[in-house]
C-alpha cells in the first residue's frame, strides 16, 4: 500500500524522532559490537538513514526495532568485510600497511623527547629506571646490582618516573 506524500513526510519525522531518542543507546550497543566509538557513530548514522528511507517507502510497525536490526546488520557486514580483507592480506603474506612518513616523524620526535628526558635524569635514577623498566629487573635484583637497599631503588624509581612525567607533560605529552 503506497502512502501519500504528506504521510511519508510524517513518517520521516517519526523516524528522525526515534533515531534521536535511541541514539545514545544505539551507539553504546554498536560500540560493544565493533569496539570503536567513531565507527559506532558512523554505523548509527547509516542505520538512521536507512530507517528514514524505509519509513518513507513503507509502513514500519516498530521503527526502533528496525533501527537496531539495521545497525546490527551494518556492523555484521563491516566485520565480515574486515575479516575477508584480513584473510586476503594474510594469504598474500601482507602485514598491516606501512605507516606514513608523518607518523614515522611523529614517533621519532616522541622517542627523541623521551630519550632527552631520560638523559636529563640523575645518573643513579637513570640506571635504576633502565634496569627496572627496560631490562625488567625486580627492585631486589637492582638493589643487589647497585649495592643499595630495595627501598632506595624504590625511591629512585619513583622520583625518576615523576620527573619524566613532569617533563613530558610540560611538552604537551602524558
Amino acid at each position: 500500500m503506497t502512502q501519500a506524500p504528506a504521510a511519508r513526510d510524517g513518517a520521516a519525522d517519526i523516524a528522525a524522532s526515534v533515531y534521536a531518542e535511541s541514539y545514545p543507546e544505539l551507539t553504546r550497543f554498536l560500540r560493544r559490537l565493533c569496539g570503536d566509538m567513531a565507527q559506532a557513530e558512523d554505523l548509527a548514522q547509516e542505520a538512521g538513514m536507512r530507517l528514514v528511507a524505509a519509513m518513507r517507502s513503507e509502513r514500519i510497525e516498530k521503527p526502533r526495532a528496525f533501527l537496531f536490526h539495521a545497525a546490527t546488520n551494518l556492523a555484521r557486514d563491516q566485520l565480515r568485510r574486515r575479516v575477508v580483507a584480513q584473510s586476503h592480506a594474510d594469504a598474500l603474506g601482507e602485514s598491516e600497511p606501512a605507516p606514513g612518513a608523518d607518523q614515522v616523524a611523529a614517533v621519532q620526535q616522541e622517542v627523541a623527547l623521551v630519550g632527552r628526558a631520560i638523559a636529563d635524569l640523575p645518573k643513579r635514577a637513570r640506571a635504576v629506571l633502565q634496569l627496572a623498566r627496560i631490562e625488567g629487573y625486580s627492585q631486589k635484583e637492582i638493589a643487589a646490582q647497585l649495592g643499595i637497599t630495595p627501598k632506595t631503588v624504590e625511591n629512585h624509581l619513583t622520583r625518576a618516573l615523576a620527573q619524566l612525567t613532569a617533563r613530558l607533560r610540560t611538552r604537551g605529552r602524558q
